[in-house]
């Protein structure tokens, strides 16, 4: 797998868009969180033989800031047709989305990781070609100090992940606010990659 098959995806994406009610999430072509709910009442019961990894897109709103939101939308699809692709890919793998820069992903344990690992790869080397040859060089897109002198400089997108592997004292339905939760707090420590 690797961005030609991820273009195609986008391709085929954008001619079932003259139907939306071919898709659930139209922007994205991918399960929306009715069929995330429905797959984790299955796989809730299975966590450790199956893993559920709540996945974020990181860094993307300085992209934003600095660059505009003419490709929001064409990084948005990216992520999706990445995920979408090698979890395809993956016998019993299921990814789907629960908002507008967040996917859940259901995976057998044992690939879970191998998948986040290189679907990140994929997505960071597609999206680096969306910042000025600047950017890239200077290894930041937005730098600024705190009100206490700290200088913050913020990166390039990534897709930060939260990953449960095993089974967790968490009701099913407070599952994936959770997971979505320390995403949020991975993002803001500057992380990738959490575990719960």
């Amino acid at each position: 797998m690797g961005l030609r098959e991820a273009k195609r995806y986008i391709d085929d994406l954008y001619k079932k868009q003259n139907n939306p009610l071919l898709w659930p999430d139209f922007l994205t072509g991918l399960p929306d969180r009715a069929a995330v709910l429905k797959r984790l009442d299955r796989v809730f019961p299975q966590l450790g033989r199956y893993s559920i990894a709540y996945i974020r897109i990181g860094n993307i709103h300085p992209y934003v800031l600095k660059y505009g939101s003419d490709r929001h939308v064409e990084i948005i699809q990216w992520a999706a047709a990445i995920l979408k692709t090698l979890s395809s890919e993956m016998r019993g793998s299921f990814i789907g989305t629960v908002g507008t820069h967040d996917f859940v992903l259901f995976s057998r344990s044992d690939s879970v990781d191998s998948l986040i690992k290189k679907a990140n790869s994929l997505f960071k080397r597609k999206t680096l070609t969306f910042y000025s040859e600047d950017d890239r060089r200077r290894g930041y897109v937005l730098r600024f100090k705190r009100a206490d002198g700290e200088t913050v400089s913020l990166g390039f997108m990534k897709l930060i992940s939260v990953v449960v592997k095993r089974p967790v004292d968490i009701e099913r339905l407070q599952l994936i606010p959770t997971l979505g939760q320390l995403c949020a707090k991975i993002e803001d420590e500057g992380g990738d990659r959490g575990e719960l």
